[in-house]
């Protein structure tokens, strides 16, 4: 799929596309991030700002898709400081306050395994403990 371009068009359809090509996208996007050479290609493409823009604002299971992607770029330790930087944090720590009722429990879940890995980086961790 990354070989034959399809990254450029899902991060395209990551920044006009509907909101449910949107949620696929990421969806697609979290996929392709569990192999690590992908990860960066994904970074480099562009994807993060617009994942997490769908974090903010998207659909719950555009935003659970989102919260699982940025889970998954989360894997390479070098990505936590642009995940940090991008803003994804505080949405993050947001779908798993307690004062924040998720109507998709996948958000949640998602959001809490973004950071725990963020949370293997030491810089990231402590970010993550100010928030």
């Amino acid at each position: 799929i990354v070989a034959a371009g399809a990254l450029t068009s899902l991060v395209e359809v990551l920044r006009v596309g509907t909101a449910q090509g949107k949620s696929n996208a990421a969806f697609v996007i979290g996929e392709l991030a569990r192999d690590a050479a992908t990860r960066a290609l994904i970074v480099a493409a562009g994807a993060l700002p617009l994942l997490v823009a769908l974090l903010r604002t998207g659909t719950e299971e555009g935003k659970a898709n989102a919260a699982c992607a940025i889970a998954m770029l989360a894997n390479d330790l070098p990505t936590h400081a642009l995940i940090v930087e991008s803003g994804a944090l505080l949405p993050l720590i947001a779908f798993v306050s307690p004062s924040r009722a998720c109507s998709n429990a996948d958000t949640g879940k998602n959001a809490s395994f973004a950071l725990q890995r963020l949370a293997a980086d030491v810089r990231s961790r402590e970010l993550v403990e100010e928030h």
